[in-house]
């Protein structure tokens, strides 16, 4: 990770200039989005502030779904604007909060994320690519503050470290901070086991039903290095409206012999379709997701986009497809 020490306390500065702070993040939420916003909103109850989290949604993720009861979904009425702030967590672009993406604009504005897409300047912004999760800004955050994340903290602090690294099956050499970052959590009172029940299990019978129907859908492209497939609302309405375990998918598709590319596209309701990509060399998935106002990390990316499911799918495969060959070429 980089020396962040500026950027730190400047975020640590701004964290105590105001009586109330909105927290907000990006839609479709996570692990990691939402344990960082938890982590973050203890930290600054325990500080004397007042705290409110926002978060569009959906929470159909098994891991989050207990999580929404303490998530606002639509903008609030705002109090003393002269005493409240914001803070955009794990976020790399303000159109990804969704129908909240206007409130940045009207507060003071803090911005904490890991996105190597996020091109956010300004007083208050820690943003660090290297950084394995945002959960890990935020433990940076208060342990600049010469204090120690609380058990429960430290909880929301390992979820979302976990989430993002897929449990560290996606680091590579050089993570070692990654590691020390957990071990510290561990230390605070989060519990390995606990969180990896938590992010991989609670799992419907249907959800696994869906999962096949994905998995018989997989195509092959460019010999087999890349694997796409989809989901229709139709799916989502027959088998498991309220679940979305694609990481179990990508786990099971990257490990197919020369596969190091999948894709995954999603109908979400009439209008519009989701995309989430994933790689295991540098190939850059961001750069593609960023071609449908989407973003994200050179190894894992999504979007979403008003285009027709047949349609993006098509676009997305050839897509794929043409800068494989490049990537693999070196043109």
């Amino acid at each position: 990770m980089k020396n962040l020490t500026d950027a730190t306390a400047a975020v640590l500065r701004f964290l105590s200039s105001y009586e109330h702070y909105y927290i907000l993040s990006h839609v479709e939420p996570d692990g990691d989005c939402i344990g960082a916003s938890l982590a973050l909103e203890s930290f600054l109850k325990r500080r004397g502030k007042t705290v409110t989290l926002l978060n569009e949604g959906p929470f159909d993720r098994p891991e989050i779904q207990d999580f929404a009861p303490r998530f606002h979904t639509t903008l609030p009425q705002l109090s003393s604007q002269d005493t409240c702030a914001a803070v955009v967590l794990d976020c790399s672009d303000y159109e990804r909060l969704g129908k909240l993406s206007s409130l940045p604009e009207r507060l003071p504005t803090a911005v904490v994320d890991h996105h190597a897409t996020n091109d956010s300047g300004g007083e208050f912004a820690l943003i660090d690519p290297t950084a394995p999760s945002t959960t890990v800004l935020i433990q940076l955050i208060i342990e600049a503050a010469e204090e120690s994340p609380t058990p429960e903290e430290a909880r929301h602090a390992l979820f979302g470290l976990c989430t993002d690294t897929g449990y560290f099956r996606h680091l590579d050499h050089g993570s070692g901070d990654a590691f020390r970052f957990a071990a510290r959590l561990v230390d605070a009172g989060a519990s390995p086991r606990e969180t990896h029940d938590a992010i991989f299990g609670g799992h419907s019978r249907a959800s696994r039903y869906l999962l096949a129907r994905w998995l018989q859908r997989v195509e092959s492209i460019a010999e087999g290095r890349a694997l796409l497939t989809y989901q229709t609302l139709a799916d989502s309405q027959e088998f498991a409206p309220g679940e979305r375990d694609t990481g179990m998918l990508y786990q099971l598709l990257l490990g197919v012999r020369g596969c190091s590319v999948v894709a995954f596209v999603r109908q979400e309701n009439e209008a519009e379709c989701s995309g989430s990509l994933r790689s295991t060399t540098d190939f850059d998935v961001a750069a593609i997701a960023q071609l449908y106002g989407g973003g994200g990390h050179k190894r894992a990316a999504g979007f979403l986009t008003d285009q027709k499911l047949d349609e993006v799918y098509a676009e997305l495969r050839s897509i794929i497809e043409e800068r494989l060959v490049r990537f693999e070429t070196g043109r």
